[in-house]
This record gives structure tokens, sequence and C-alpha cells, in this order.
């Protein structure tokens, strides 16, 4: 029992190690309530791909593993109604957002930089953007103390093409990512996505705590909820389910 919950400690550490050098598939299923009283759901899956090389795999890999590259891709489908409001009832893909970075391991955890980019995949105006964006991403993972991992995720997005009638876009998301390990495989994680809107001076906050736990050395879960508590989405409640699963 005593190895099986140290695998299973094992397994939770890398599911929620957001530049771990594993394989991922996460599916996330979350309802938001907005302060207009609009619903709104979301399906999201996201992949983690990690591979040798400089941004192309197998280049200038000297085979150490001191460094990789990691693809992470997400996209979502959603579905939002509200009653009184009917412009903002849709259902539909929203846009795509892809981040490719080089990893670079250290005695303490990891450093990351590279570039994202946001797709206007949107099926339905008012769940995208109508915009392509990129701009620099850069991660740090600090693992020093024994049972937490604390990262700090940063992505910065411009504008540079799309709908010449949608609104340019320039904004910064950031996520700190914490998490607190417990024996057997259960966790607590505390990761808000936070959205600073230079153009608009928008800035917006949650805060969230989740509970999870590793239910096998290759599938893990976590419950949510989540407030968001400045912006102009304040006093919005969701709550998010994550299914995560390293094959």
């Amino acid at each position: 029992m005593e190895a099986e919950g140290k695998t299973l400690t094992d397994t939770a550490k890398k599911a929620t190690n957001p530049p771990g050098d594993v394989t991922r598939i996460q599916l996330q299923s979350t309802y938001k309530h907005f302060k207009n009283d609009t619903d709104q759901y979301v399906i999201l899956p996201r992949l983690f791909l990690p591979y040798d090389g400089v941004f192309i795999p197998g280049l200038a890999d000297d085979g150490s593993r001191d460094y990789y590259t990691l693809l992470r891709l997400e996209s979502s489908l959603i579905h939002q109604h509200n009653s009184d409001i009917s412009a903002v009832n849709a259902f539909g893909l929203g846009d795509t957002n892809l981040t490719h970075g080089l990893v670079f391991r250290q005695p303490w955890g990891s450093l990351a930089a590279g570039y994202g980019m946001l797709l206007p995949t949107a099926t339905e105006k008012i769940l995208g953007m109508g915009k392509w964006q990129a701009g620099p991403a850069g991660l740090v993972t600090y693992q020093g103390f024994p049972g937490w991992q604390m990262t700090a995720f940063a992505q910065q997005f411009f504008s540079f093409a799309g709908d010449a009638n949608r609104a340019d876009q320039n904004f910064m998301s950031f996520q700190p990512i914490v998490v607190k390990l417990f024996p057997g495989g259960y966790y607590l994680i505390f990761d808000p996505l936070m959205k600073f809107d230079w153009k608009n001076n928008d800035y917006i906050i949650p805060l969230n705590l989740g509970f999870g736990m590793a239910l096998s050395k290759n599938l893990t879960f976590f419950i949510q909820p989540e407030y968001i508590v400045n912006g102009s989405t304040h006093d919005t409640f969701g709550i998010r389910f994550n299914i995560n699963f390293m094959p």
C-alpha cells in the first residue's frame, strides 16, 4: 500500500507540473454564471506534447535531456444562454490557443521560453475575438520545497491580422499555479488565469481552489470552484472539472 501511495503521489506531481516532460491529454468541463444572468458551458480539450530537440523534433538534440520542446494546444466547445439578451446566445467552437516553447531543466525546477498564438477559429462572432494574435511566452517552475510545486506562466498577445471590423488586441495572460501534494495522490491546486487588457485597462482576476487526486498511474482529476473578483466580468461564479490522462 505504501508503494502504491507513493506511485499515486508521483502521478499527481507529473500531472500538475505545467512544463512536465510527459504527454498529457486533458478534458476540462466548466460551468460559469455571469452577473448578467448568462450561463456558459465550456468543454475544453488540451494537449501537452513534449519532444526532444529545439522546436523541430530531433534538431540539435544532444541526448542529455537537459532541454526539450513542449507543445501546448487547446480549443473549446462553448454553449452560452441568456433568456433576456438573445445576442449572447450561441453554440460553437471558440478560438484556439497554441503555445510552443523550449524547456530547460534546473536543479530546482524548470525554465521555459517560447511563443504563443491565438487562432480565430470561433464559429460564432461572440465566441471569439476575430483576430490572429501572437506574442512571447515564458514560464518558471520551482520545486525546491518538498510537497509543493509553484509556477508562474505568462503570455503576451498582439493582434496582427483578422477581421478589420473587430477590435485590435493587446493583452497579457498570467497564471500563477500553486500545487500542494499530499500522500496517496491527493492534492490542492490554485491556478487562476488572469487577463491584463492593456488597451482597455481591464484587469480580470479570478480566485479559485481545487481538490484533486490520482486514480491510477496515468489518470488524475480535480474539481475547482472559481469566483472573479475584478474586471469587466467580476462577480462571475464558475465550477470546473478536469480529467488528465497520461498515455
